[in-house]
């Protein structure tokens, strides 16, 4: 599927979808957001993640997402989570799962009924002293991500679009992303979400799509609860995902 066929889907999508009061993605979906944590301030993701594929349980407990800002318009990123691995045969895994390390710069706000873009370079490398490439855990090399993020309020109604591209060793092979996600504030703080995500192959051969739903509860002024479940519509890149799961505490001062 070309990248602007999916773009196409994910824009018609998102008009099925609207009704007033949306805000923007970022976790607990695959999609970000232009959205940073402000200058000076610290927003911190504790969370569990599960896939669930071909008789294989993959658990990322806990991963651990730290950002920091720097100005009105950057984000700092580092994030590391712990894997584990079980199987129907009885082989289980553990290990430390590949890091990732970004940058975040909202190049382009001129308020919050007005286009937001920003642009989000991302490293995905494997931990020093880690054997989880030669366990298996985890693929070796490393990965770079370079994305576009855009987010834009219509009378009340707030989409928020992903676009970027993986450039990996060249045992995996380069791919393109593109992710949409809708967010309706039920009530002051509390906000249910849809999403849909895709990852394709450059030669658009294979792809893995996905349909998640998620929640986030602002339950004080520095937690958030972040919890998301979903599962693969298609998936020609590998094992079908039957339910991927996300439940983490967001900490913000």
């Amino acid at each position: 599927m070309h990248p602007a066929r999916i773009a196409c889907t994910f824009f018609l999508t998102a008009s099925l979808f609207a009704t007033p009061s949306w805000a923007a993605g970022g976790p607990p979906m695959f999609t970000d957001d232009p959205g940073t944590p402000g200058d000076g301030h610290w927003e911190i993701n504790v969370a569990t993640l599960s896939s669930h594929a071909a008789g294989i349980n993959v658990y990322q407990l806990p991963l651990v997402d730290v950002n920091y800002g720097i100005g009105d318009r950057i984000q700092l990123k580092f994030e590391l989570p712990w894997l584990r691995q079980l199987g129907t045969s009885g082989i289980n895994r553990s290990g430390v799962g590949d890091g990732l390390t970004g940058i975040k710069w909202r190049f382009y706000d001129e308020g919050e009924n007005t286009w937001q873009i920003s642009t989000y370079p991302q490293a995905e490398f494997g931990f020093p002293l880690s054997n989880s490439a030669h366990n298996g855990l985890v693929d070796s090399g490393t990965s770079y991500l370079l994305p576009l993020e855009l987010d834009h309020a219509f009378q009340g109604l707030d989409i928020n679009f992903e676009l970027g591209r993986w450039f990996r060793p060249t045992q995996r092979g380069d791919s393109w992303i593109a992710g949409c996600v809708l967010t309706h504030e039920v009530k002051e703080g509390f906000e249910l979400m849809v999403e849909l995500h895709d990852e394709v192959d450059m030669h658009y051969s294979q792809d893995e799509r996905i349909l998640n739903f998620g929640s986030r509860w602002n339950f004080s002024k520095q937690y958030t609860l972040l919890l998301s479940a979903g599962h693969d519509l298609h998936n020609t890149i590998g094992p079908t995902n039957s339910l991927l799961t996300y439940l983490g505490l967001q900490l913000r001062f």
